[in-house]
């Protein structure tokens, strides 16, 4: 993938729980005096005979439905999941993504306990999107894109745990849509300086390679990406995978590139929440949570948090990097959705943006938005991708605003 020399070490590509098929159980027609078929239902069995909970039974999110106030799903064993999706935040996201029109679209929204409140995912049979597509909610859950410069938020934890701050003066010249050689030194093309923050901010790629040059050990990269989850299994109700991250050995373009955000890692619209969400929590990570009860034998059992939350980075590593998302939404490259006359009243928003281009045999624009609000004390996190075609109605922060501020808005008494 990298196209220039350099040993590689592949981060291994992890898929949740895999591919999961449909588990079938029948129960034997009940014998009647006359020729009438019954249905046998679980709660007509005795209870020696009803199906036991499967420990590897999978959500089937496919199946995912309102009832009321909430969503509720079937377990491929048979039971009934009620759901922790939140029905504002869902339809708001459902409709963002009608409004998007994109070939592929999916976004998540998880709380501050990891529980996840929207997870939408949509498709168009056209390459070119439209309005008519069908609902793909697997698509939240699987690393069908680059990361892009999502990936910059990882590498710029690397480079404050090895010692920079957000307001180290570099100075660069190009890196807008590539990483050169030039970029990795100091060059007399340096005829502008900026800082750190500055270049997560408007996703500045010279300067980030520059300073993962000058701090980082490509080890560094590779401990860092695994403690967020690249490549490793994610725990999850559904088939899901966090992202793969394949690191270069050595230092040079192709590693430049990779901490930027251009080659080698990949990206589940999940794990985006989930990698906004540790920088949002002082560098705890939570696991996420979509099940909050099962339903059993006509009775509603509760479901307890999915784990612990794992230590990412240092709070004040976290802090650091919270402090350059915000710069970019307040006047970097997530401005236009969040600052002026388009902010959210009284929020403010940290985030990250990505974009990348490729042929997937189809032209498609990856455009990616991950963050959190209120900045200070973070109420939701957002992940939100859309693979658009050269024609395309929306980007990914401005997709996130609209989400975010139906989420944040006042909700009506019940």
């Amino acid at each position: 993938m990298l196209g220039i020399g350099g040993a590689l070490v592949a981060l291994a590509v992890t898929v949740g729980r895999g591919e999961h098929s449909s588990v079938k159980s029948s129960v034997g027609a009940v014998a009647l005096a006359t020729p009438v078929t019954t249905k046998v239902t679980e709660e007509m069995l005795p209870p020696a005979r009803r199906p036991a909970a499967d420990p590897n039974a999978v959500l089937l999110l496919e199946k995912m439905e309102r009832r009321g106030d909430r969503y509720v799903a079937p377990m491929s064993d048979g039971r009934t999941a009620v759901l922790t999706i939140d029905p504002r935040l869902q339809e708001s996201a459902e409709k963002v993504l009608d409004m998007a029109k994109a070939p592929r679209g999916a976004i998540v929204v998880t709380d501050p306990d990891g529980r996840v409140l929207a997870l939408a995912g949509r498709r168009t049979l056209d390459p070119r999107g439209g309005k008519d597509g069908v609902v793909d909610r697997s698509l939240a859950l699987q690393a069908w894109a680059p990361a892009a410069s999502i990936f910059k938020v990882v590498s710029a934890a690397a480079m404050v745990e090895a010692g920079a701050r957000g307001n180290d003066r570099v100075c660069f010249h190009g890196g807008v849509r590539s990483v050169m050689e030039s970029n990795l030194t100091d060059s007399k093309k340096d005829r502008r300086c900026e800082n750190l923050s500055y270049g997560l901010a408007h996703s500045q790629n010279a300067i980030i390679a520059k300073v993962a040059h000058q701090r980082l050990a490509p080890d560094n990269v590779v401990d860092i990406a695994s403690r967020f989850g690249f490549g490793k299994p994610l725990p999850f109700a559904a088939p899901a995978v966090f992202g793969t991250a394949t690191i270069p050995t050595e230092k040079g373009v192709p590693f430049g590139r990779t901490v930027a955000g251009f080659d080698g890692v990949t990206l589940s619209p999940l794990g985006g929440a989930m990698l906004a969400g540790a920088i949002a929590h002082g560098g705890e990570m939570k696991p996420p949570t979509i099940v909050s009860a099962y339903l059993e034998h006509g009775v509603e059992k509760a479901v307890g948090p999915a784990g612990k939350a794992s230590r990412v980075v240092d709070a004040r590593v976290a802090a650091e990097v919270a402090a350059m998302m915000t710069e970019t939404c307040r006047k970097g490259s997530a401005a236009r959705a969040f600052s002026g006359r388009e902010k959210i009243r009284d929020v403010t928003v940290a985030g990250k943006t990505g974009t990348l281009s490729e042929h997937d045999p189809h032209y498609i624009q990856y455009s990616w938005f991950v963050g959190y609000a209120p900045a200070e004390r973070p109420a939701l996190t957002i992940s939100v991708l859309l693979g658009n075609a050269e024609l395309w109605y929306m980007k990914a922060h401005t997709a996130a605003r609209t989400v975010l501020a139906s989420g944040l808005a006042p909700r009506p008494p019940s």
